[in-house]
């Protein structure tokens, strides 16, 4: 048993209190129906069981201790005790050995609300017995006291709320409908709330249809009639005549019907809503005056309740984004859908800021989406009109003012001037690093920013092994998936081609015309983009010309908006910008090739294509800052005179051309041969010691001696005489010293019987 909640409901049903159940004649039946001096209802306290109604016993309340009514409501269970005297349990309780000198007793508990709060009791100062009928009856009987007990309750409440009623400004009213509706009660303040007395209008001398307007008259008949159709609850505002003063009552009525469906009663709330009423014409004066200067000014007005989420605009409102003003959705979320998402943060910034009371006003400027896909401006000025309590906010109102046409002017301007600091910039950047790609990607996120799109990128043609590709210099940092994003790390190696045009940015380069498709999929060439690049939604291709000649192109996707021609003639300046960039840079290196192509004209010899003594001389003196150990190589063909004597010049020019070959074959890395003039070759040999020289020397000589080299068809076999010095690390040298030992050394060689190799003396030994 949960005592706690027990003394709950006794004191919720206020059986606490010394309030009457007025069953003192039912106790004495059933005292004489039983044949018992004493019957009572007793309900169990903390410390004391007080006697609610009662037949034979004087006293109104015994120590709970002492009751055997506890036992009772403690086991929620009947108790019959046939002689207390002899029972072990309550034969020393005082209410046994004193008065009431109970003997025989019997008791079941009383239940309330789930809760044991007493008992029923019978009470004999003589031994008895009762058979099980009796017991069950008294059962029945204490279900019945539980019931009363309860509707006593409801009633005790009704009649306070009756009271509290009577002395309200609202009037109750019922009406019970047999073949009409009869008014059966209204409270006794109606003379207060209506001006008419409640017996004139329960007796019918008045009828309630009699003191109202003509409009009221057939709001109320049409309230009644639709109850008695079926609808439950309904609500009108009614006018009263009166003689003094006009009243305006609101009614909330309600119907109860039967089980087949019928109306059996009405009944209705009627309270005095004059002085609202009155506000609220007042109110409907002024803000039929400030729509019509609303209208005047062409501004929109909106008014947000934050606790409903209720947004009311009026009709210039809808008018401003295009919407019919009867299909207008309150929420917020709607609102807010609207708006451009690249404006949407500061938007909800700003608006948090003021209701937070960082702010005192909301005021901004942002882009919401017209019906017609467009965007417009709009400025909105607000502010919190209603709080709570706590001084939370809880409504803001404010208006609206389409200022798109200002804005897109200063956008424009704004644009403009943001074209022509980043055309500069991209020219700064190239002249200060000479580094187009880099120009281009310092300024692709600005691109990105003016033509308001999500992706960009800048490419120029170039032909790699004969086959025109697009180079990319510059391209956003979207995100690939792993299957293509190899392509993305070459973009980052700067090594980014592309060689299919069968697409949207290759139609701008085939045709050399502004591509613009605003529909995903629609255009032709709306295929071919690269496997994980991100979807391209809208695209505006740019080709950049010189001379009518494609030579690039700016492509631009996903703006928020259409891409129109607008925009196409508003890049032209960069378009300009980046094809003198493009023909400058084709200048430049078309230059350093040529530069490059007469330099190494200058250090090669024609027949051979060896470094030249020129060359060779500057190749070594290089070396010479490198501080390594070499062996310089003079290399002469024997007898060559006799070849050109013999077989013709151009026989010796094969010969010349084979042998090179066979000298360039024989060098290392880092080593240098080259045609000092006629037969003569050189060679530096570096970082080996003399035993791997010699045996590197003498396997190509004799490599050139069993070489047989063929001419038309003729057979030339020839040999080489060699002459050679050393020099070591770390040695000042001087080429021309080190070339004439090792010309003493060839002509050593020769004089010796060719086909040889001499060594001249070292100049320090080698290693």
């Amino acid at each position: 048993m949960n005592e706690k909640s027990r003394l709950k409901v006794i004191d919720e049903f206020m059986l606490d209190q010394d309030l009457p159940l007025d069953l003192d004649d039912l106790m004495m039946v059933l005292a004489e129906a039983f044949r018992v001096p004493i019957a009572l209802i007793g309900i169990m306290g903390e410390y004391e069981e007080k006697f609610k109604a009662s037949y034979g016993l004087d006293t109104t309340s015994v120590c709970r201790e002492d009751t055997l009514c506890s036992i009772v409501v403690k086991t929620r269970d009947q108790l019959v005790v046939s002689d207390a005297t002899q029972d072990p349990r309550f034969k020393d309780s005082p209410l046994v050995t004193g008065a009431p000198n109970i003997c025989f007793y019997a008791g079941t508990p009383l239940v309330v609300n789930g809760e044991a709060v007493g008992a029923l009791c019978l009470i004999d100062t003589k031994p008895r017995e009762i058979d099980v009928k009796h017991v069950k009856a008294l059962e029945r009987i204490a279900t019945l006291v539980s019931q009363h007990i309860t509707l006593s309750n409801e009633h005790e409440i009704l009649k306070r709320e009756h009271g509290l009623i009577d002395k309200s400004p609202i009037v109750l009213a019922t009406w019970r409908f047999d073949t009409s509706l009869n008014l059966i009660h209204i409270s006794q303040n109606c003379e207060y709330v209506l001006g008419v007395a409640p017996q004139d209008l329960l007796s019918g001398a008045v009828q309630l249809n009699d003191i109202l307007s003509n409009a009221a008259e057939q709001d109320f008949t049409f309230t009644m009639q639709a109850h008695l159709e079926g609808v439950e609850t309904h609500t009108c505002r009614l006018q009263i005549i009166s003689p003094t003063r006009t009243i305006w009552v609101s009614m909330i009525s309600t119907a109860s019907f039967r089980e087949d469906g019928t109306l059996l009663s009405v009944q209705a709330f009627l309270f005095d809503t004059s002085d609202q009423k009155f506000v609220e014409d007042k109110l409907n004066k002024t803000n039929s005056r400030m729509r019509l200067l609303l209208e005047a000014s062409e501004l929109g007005t909106w008014d947000w309740n934050l606790q409903a989420d209720v947004n009311q605009v009026n009709k210039r409102w809808c008018d401003i984004v295009g919407l019919e003003y009867e299909y207008y959705d309150t929420s917020s979320r709607f609102f807010k859908q609207l708006i451009h998402p690249a404006d949407f943060i500061n938007v909800e910034r700003k608006l948090n800021e003021h209701l937070s009371g960082e702010a005192k006003v909301f005021n901004t400027t942002f882009r919401m989406k017209h019906s017609s896909g467009k965007w417009v401006w709009v400025e909105t000025y607000g502010k919190i009109v209603e709080v709570d309590e706590g001084g939370n906010p809880v409504r803001v109102a404010g208006i609206h003012r389409d200022i798109t046409h200002r804005m897109e002017n200063d956008l424009h301007e704004r644009k403009k001037t943001q074209l022509l600091q980043f055309i500069n910039k991209t020219r700064a950047s190239y002249l200060q690093s000479n580094d187009l790609t880099a120009a281009c990607q310092s300024v692709l996120s600005e691109l990105i920013d003016i033509s308001d799109s999500q992706i960009a990128f800048i490419g120029q043609m170039r032909d790699v092994e004969t086959q025109p590709k697009l180079f990319i210099h510059a391209i956003s940092e979207i995100v690939w998936d792993s299957k293509s994003f190899t392509q993305y790390a070459e973009y980052r190696k700067r090594n980014l081609y592309f060689s299919s045009f069968d697409n949207l940015f290759g139609q701008a380069i085939t045709s050399g015309e502004v591509v613009i498709s605003n529909t995903a999929g629609a255009h032709p060439a709306s295929k071919g983009t690269p496997q994980g690049h991100p979807r391209i939604s809208r695209f505006l291709g740019l080709p950049i010309k010189v001379k009518d000649r494609v030579v690039g192109i700016i492509g631009l996707a996903n703006k928020f908006s259409p891409y129109t021609n607008e925009d196409a003639e508003f890049f032209q300046p960069l378009l300009d910008a980046l094809a003198g960039l493009f023909y400058a840079v084709d200048l430049e290196q078309a230059r350093a090739e040529a530069e490059e192509k007469l330099r190494k004209l200058a250090m090669t010899d024609p027949l051979t294509g060896l470094f030249n003594r020129r060359a060779f001389i500057e190749q070594c003196e290089d070396m010479a800052k490198d501080h390594c150990s070499i062996f310089v190589v003079l290399i002469d063909i024997d007898h060559f005179k006799n070849v050109n004597d013999t077989y013709g010049h151009d026989a010796g020019d094969c010969a010349l051309k084979q042998t090179a070959d066979i000298i360039s074959d024989a060098i290392n890395d880092g080593d240098i041969v080259a045609r000092l003039g006629g037969e003569e070759f050189a060679m530096v040999i570096r970082g080996e010691c003399e035993r791997e020289a010699k045996k590197r020397l003498d396997s190509l000589r004799k490599r050139i001696a069993a070489t047989k080299m063929s001419y038309k068809k003729d057979t030339l076999q020839l040999t080489v005489s060699m002459g050679v010095t050393f020099v070591d690390d770390g040695f000042n040298m001087d080429f021309s010293a080190l070339l004439s030992l090792a010309d003493q050394a060839l002509y050593d060689a020769k004089a010796n019987g060719r086909d040889r190799i001499e060594w001249a003396p070292f100049t320090k030994k080698a290693v």
